[in-house]
Order: structure tokens, then sequence, then C-alpha cells
């Protein structure tokens, strides 16, 4: 993991990002002090613990609300077809 002062990356920013593509993990520092980490975004969320949790709890909020006729999950196929 390298760090680099918000000036540097201010003045390198489309080669922060490609680190970043790269996989590497950029720390930015303020007088010296970490203040914000880049790092590279995996494609697949799914495995991410920090967007699950928000995930969830946007579930748990919507499912919260008054039904508005639209739902929350899975639709089965037999749930598509009136017979």
């Amino acid at each position: 993991m390298r760090e680099m002062s918000v000036r540097e990356a201010n003045q390198n920013f489309s080669q922060l990002i490609s680190a970043a593509e790269r996989g590497e993990t950029i720390v930015i520092t303020k007088n010296g002090t970490p203040v914000a980490r880049i790092s590279p975004q995996r494609s697949d969320r799914s495995g991410d613990p920090e967007w699950c949790a928000a995930f969830k709890a946007l579930e748990r909020c919507l499912r919260s609300k008054p039904a508005t006729g639209y739902r929350v999950g899975r639709i089965l196929e037999s749930e598509l077809y009136d017979d």
C-alpha cells in the first residue's frame, strides 16, 4: 500500500485511478495524516459485507412501508401469466 499527499493525488488523479484498476490500494494523506483510501472496486459486490448490510437494510425499510402494489422479492414464473 502506498501513500500519496492530497496535492500529489490531485495532480496525478488519472494515474491514481489506473493504479486502483491494477489492484493497488493508495492511502491519501493530508499533512502526514491518512484521510482517505482509494482501492479497487469489486465487480461483484455481493461478497462485500458493507454492501450486503446496506442492501439488507434497504430491503427491511422497503418491506416496512405500506403496500403500494409493488412487491420486493422474486417473481415466480406461475405469477407471470394469467390462466
